[in-house]
Formats: C-alpha cells, sequence, structure tokens
C-alpha cells in the first residue's frame, strides 16, 4: 500500500503540467529528497504502529490469561465450596442419626423403669420375685450408660468435624470473593482497553484466535468421545437415515432468552475476518437453571477451554448435546439425565452479561439449532 502510494506522490511531483517550464535538475532533486523524506517519516509511523499494535497484543494476552486463570481459580472454589456443603450435610445427618439413636435408649430406659417400680410394688405383694426385674433393669442400665457414653464422644467427635467444615467454608467462600475480584478487575482492563479502537481490534484479535484454538481442540475431542461411543455400541441395531432427523421440530431450547450470536460462518466486519460457530449463544436471565432437551446420557462434564464449564449429552438416534459457558455444572460424566433436568446454571461473558452456548450435532455433524428446534 505504501509503495503504491510513494509512486503516485512521485509522479504528481514529477509532473510539470502544461505550460510549465521544465524544472532544472537540482529542483527534481530536492523533490526527490522530499519524496525520500516523506517515505521515510511514512515508514517510521508504521514501524510505531506496528510496535503499538504488538504491545496492545501482548496486553491483551496477559488480561486475558489473567481473566482465564481468574475463571479456572473461581470453577475450583466453586467446586471445593459444592463438595464441602455436601460434607457438610451428610455430617449434620450423622449428628441427626446419632441424637436419635441416643433418645431411643432413652426412651427404652424410661420404660424400664417405670417396669422396674411396678415390678417392686408386684413383688411387695409377694407375686413376682424382684430381683429378676432388679437384675434385667441394672443390666439394661449398664448397657444404655455405656452405649450413652460412647454416643456422647461420638457426637462431640461430629461437632468438632462440623466446626472444622465450617471453618473451610469460611475460607472458600473469601477465595471465592477473591476470585471474583481477579475477574471483575481483568473485566474492567479489558472495557478500559476496548475504548480505543486499536485496543477493541487487539481484544478481538486474541478472542477470535482463542476460539478458533479451542474450535479444533474442541473437534478432536467430540471426536473421540463419539468415535469411543460408536465402538460401545458396535452390536447395537443399526438406525435408518431417517431416524435422526426425527428430532427436527422436537427439541426444545435448553434455556429461554433471544439469540445473540447465530449458527455457521460469519464476516467479522472490524477485522476482516470469518468467525465460524458450530452453535449459538443465548441471552438467557441471569443464574437461569440450563436443562438437558431429550433424556441421555453425560459423556463429558467440565471446564474446558474457552466454552468454560461444558456438559456434553448423548441422546438416542446419534443425537447429541452441547451446553457451555456454564456458571455452574449439577450433572457428573456417566450420569443419566430426564428431559427438563437441570444440567448447569447460565454463566456470564466478559461484558458481565448472562450466556449460554447451546450445540446440537446429529450423527456427528453440527446442524442449526434454530432449524431443529420447536
Amino acid at each position: 500500500m505504501i509503495h503504491r502510494w510513494a509512486w503516485a506522490l512521485v509522479a504528481l511531483m514529477m509532473w510539470t503540467g502544461p505550460g510549465r517550464a521544465a524544472e532544472t535538475v537540482e529542483e527534481q532533486r530536492e523533490r526527490l529528497r522530499r519524496v525520500q523524506s516523506e517515505l521515510e517519516r511514512k515508514g517510521r509511523e508504521k514501524d510505531q504502529a506496528d510496535r503499538r499494535a504488538r504491545t496492545l497484543r501482548d496486553e491483551a494476552d496477559r488480561i486475558g490469561r489473567e481473566l482465564d486463570g481468574a475463571r479456572r481459580a473461581l470453577e475450583s472454589t466453586e467446586g471445593q465450596l459444592l463438595e464441602t456443603e455436601r460434607k457438610r450435610a451428610a455430617t449434620e445427618e450423622r449428628m441427626r442419626a446419632s441424637r436419635r439413636s441416643l433418645g431411643t435408649w432413652e426412651d427404652k430406659l424410661s420404660g424400664l423403669l417405670a417396669a422396674h417400680y411396678r415390678a417392686r410394688t408386684v413383688g411387695a405383694e409377694g407375686l413376682f420375685p424382684v430381683w429378676v426385674y432388679e437384675a434385667a433393669v441394672l443390666s439394661d442400665r449398664v448397657t444404655g450408660l455405656a452405649f450413652a457414653v460412647e454416643n456422647h464422644a461420638g457426637v462431640v467427635a461430629i461437632r468438632d468435624q462440623l466446626l472444622g467444615i465450617e471453618e473451610e467454608l469460611r475460607n472458600l467462600r473469601v477465595t471465592k470473593t477473591r476470585d471474583e475480584r481477579r475477574i471483575e478487575s481483568a473485566r474492567d482492563q479489558m472495557r478500559s482497553m476496548a475504548r480505543t479502537e486499536e485496543g477493541r481490534r487487539a481484544l478481538l484479535a486474541r478472542q477470535i484466535d482463542d476460539l478458533r484454538a479451542s474450535a479444533q481442540r474442541f473437534e478432536r475431542m467430540i471426536h473421540d468421545l463419539l468415535e469411543k461411543e460408536r465402538r460401545d455400541r458396535a452390536t447395537a441395531r443399526p438406525k435408518s437415515a431417517a431416524a435422526a432427523d426425527r428430532w427436527r421440530g422436537r427439541v426444545g431450547w435448553p434455556v429461554a432468552g433471544p439469540v445473540v450470536e447465530s449458527f455457521g460462518r460469519t464476516h467479522h466486519p472490524e477485522l476482516d475476518t470469518f468467525v465460524i460457530s458450530n452453535g449459538v449463544r443465548l441471552r438467557p436471565a441471569a443464574t437461569s437453571a440450563v436443562v438437558a432437551v431429550e433424556p441421555g446420557e453425560v459423556l463429558f462434564a467440565g471446564p474446558f477451554m474457552n466454552y468454560g464449564l461444558m456438559a456434553l449429552v448423548s441422546h438416542a438416534d446419534g443425537l447429541h448435546t452441547i451446553y457451555a459457558n456454564l456458571g455452574e455444572l449439577t450433572v457428573a460424566a456417566g450420569q443419566k439425565v430426564a428431559e427438563g433436568q437441570a444440567v448447569g446454571r447460565a454463566g456470564r461473558d466478559d461484558a458481565g452479561r448472562p450466556v449460554v452456548y447451546f450445540e446440537m450435532r446429529v450423527d456427528g455433524d453440527p446442524v442449526d439449532p434454530e432449524r431443529w428446534v420447536r
């Protein structure tokens, strides 16, 4: 581009026009020197612009890495929180069970004492040997006392466990708050950088590169999972070519909300490049539950590159659905899910807005959800 501009400038400056006297050699040399000086200035400007672009791209990469690291840390912390809360619930149930068991023994001892009182009354009349009741009650009281001591020690141990769990939960909540602040700080830096055209282009370029890298790895992972599934089902009855087509118009959306990014190949005007999406992005209400669109089995559940927390579900007749950019996962690999069962909750994009990525595949090939859902 610069070369074409330079030659045009040279031609313009060398053109004398009709009726104009021919320039001296010295004048022509002076014009050439000015052209050369202008070319050098433009070259310096281009070098500065290139350095500025590289600096911005490096900054975009740094912010992106910080955001990715903060997200992974938050996902890990939330997983630990969930597991610790489950542990607390199980420990509390053990505490309640111990107290119920102790209450049962107390009721039994009360009954035995009442029987002992009646036995002493009847024995006084010479009808029953009192020592039989006294021996039985004494034996049960000794047994009950030993149980009560043991049970009390167990309850104390459980209580200590609960105190430790509560302390662990407090620490995890502090860590979660710190992770959330890291994410918000990275987002603030991105928003600040996006205020200039150069900064916005650098951020977009990085995002597109990351998306392409994630998509390539995602395709490999999908291929491996589906290949394993095909091998596992090699003895199953082959389906007809029209079997998978029965899903068209039958499947519902996993979450309510408008489509904000469509399926397929779209042109990015700012970067003058094409971006391919094998699914759609939905804008649901914050923290909305994301549900399985049909019964199936979870093949994968966990974080995956730019897709964030993701669940891949296998259904009948070659249908697979992917739910990504989740803020929380509520299923695990190998788990069976029913239609309408929650697989997770909506996550947020870099701007903090609720978002869910939804993808459908039929016989391994991505299809446009908007043409298949009812």
